[in-house]
């Protein structure tokens, strides 16, 4: 068996026991590549998420991949979580977990520590996800001083904004898929969004985030730690929506960026993933390269890459990152061989720029065929209503498009172009 992230040949270890702790189907390439190496196979599911996202398990192509499910109502339920995993464990030892979902990894951390089994570190887990936390200790470790303050009023909020200067990036102190985040440009407009924060709750239910806003250029680091090794993946470069810019539209892997720069990149998030005290794992830190050429953070996230930047990673040329993922959770020996990208990968997300009416019908999606090898997929599936809300964070996307080509500017250009030609079919203005 050839490892493709590595480069050579990889022999299994054995027959080991993986637990996936996921409701996304779009790692279930994982799944696959656990039983490729020859592993045995447990998915716990979690239906109330399911049932949020629309996402249906049961028509996963992945479902022979797994050996066992166990349906949980909620997986975030910490105590509910805990109980199938220990009856789990003592009726078949459990040798790795694998959790991809933000709302799941500190969860699992902590059950993993419990049961003395590799995984990331609980409290640096934590300390990542709760963004006030991580800057803070990113600060002590002298890694990045971006400003910050956690707000509980209006009052606050100015007071911090009028001591760094607009505009300032309000967000919940901890959360995911760029949901309650917002660039305040202004005191007027702080004072308009404030009506609708409520401090205690969602998605501000662990505080209110003002931070210093940063300028540059928005990339994300890929990289994974194992026995103490730092493994380089990627350095991508993401897109922003220019009405509403804490909403991303997109991610082109690899970035185009000389090498002085993806060292730059690589070593801060070296940096800030070993002052948070991760351990093991696969990392996906955002970054703003400033004109200055000095990174920043905008988040640390103790996981692997969302959405379909995995595939994106594979499509460019840089190997399976499922295999890879499966390897370090099960705390194996890994050797990365170097990476040699060929192709440049491109996705574009899209939703309703405003509220609108819902067209009557999806659009025919033939002419895309004219794209041939370069366009990978295209999806448009437009949610259930008379009405489209304003997409204002991932959650609210309804289309997707994949493309593929050697040059940077071409994935780029055919990719955004795609997306214009669907949204004229559909008669109206999206996101990107």
């Amino acid at each position: 068996m050839t490892d493709p992230a590595m480069g050579r040949p990889h022999v299994p270890s054995g027959r080991r026991h993986v637990v996936f702790v996921t409701w996304k189907t779009g790692n279930a390439p994982a799944f696959r590549a656990a039983k490729r190496l020859g592993h045995e196979v447990t998915l716990i599911r979690s239906l109330r998420m399911e049932r949020a996202q629309h996402i249906d398990f049961t028509t996963s192509p992945y479902q022979e991949y797994v050996d066992t499910v166990h349906v949980l109502d909620d997986a975030t339920d910490a105590v509910a979580l805990r109980a199938c995993l220990l009856a789990l464990h003592k009726e078949r030892a459990i040798d790795g977990f694998v959790a991809t979902v933000d709302a799941l990894v500190v969860p699992v951390a902590r059950i993993a520590e419990e049961l003395g089994i590799p995984f990331t570190s609980a409290h640096g887990a934590a300390t990542a996800k709760l963004k006030h936390r991580c800057r803070e200790v990113l600060a002590a470790a002298g890694v990045d001083d971006t400003r910050y303050a956690v707000v509980g009023g209006y009052v606050e909020a100015a007071a911090f904004a009028a001591d760094v200067g607009y505009p300032v990036v309000l967000k919940p102190a901890r959360g995911s898929a760029s949901e309650g985040a917002h660039i305040v440009p202004d005191r007027a407009r702080l004072w308009d969004l404030w009506r609708h924060v409520k401090p205690g709750r969602a998605p501000y239910q662990d505080g209110v985030l003002v931070e210093q806003y940063l300028t540059g250029r928005f990339l994300s680091a890929e990289l994974g730690l194992s026995h103490g090794r730092f493994l380089r993946l990627a350095v991508s470069e993401r897109k922003t929506w220019e009405r509403h810019e804490a909403l991303e539209v997109g991610t082109t892997i690899p970035a185009a960026i000389d090498g002085d720069a993806y060292e730059r990149v690589m070593a801060f998030a070296e940096a800030a993933v070993s002052a948070a005290g991760l351990r093991l794992g696969i990392f996906h830190v955002e970054i703003m390269l400033g004109d200055d050429g000095r990174p920043r953070l905008i988040e640390l996230n103790p996981r692997l890459m969302g959405s379909c930047l995995p595939n994106l990673f594979q499509l460019a040329g840089g190997g399976d990152p499922f295999e890879l993922l499966v390897r370090i959770h099960l705390d194996e020996e890994v050797e990365l061989g170097e990476i040699a990208f060929d192709r440049y990968a491109t996705v574009r997300w899209f939703g309703a720029a405003d509220r609108v009416p819902r067209p009557a019908g999806p659009p025919s999606l033939d002419w895309a065929d004219e794209y041939g090898d370069a366009l990978h997929a295209l999806t448009l599936n437009l949610p259930d209503g008379d009405v489209l809300a304003p997409c204002r964070g991932n959650l609210g996307n309804f289309g997707e498009v994949q493309v593929v080509h050697p040059d940077h500017a071409t994935s780029i250009g055919v990719a955004e172009e795609i997306v214009a030609r669907a949204a004229e079919q559909l008669g109206i203005e999206v996101t990107r």
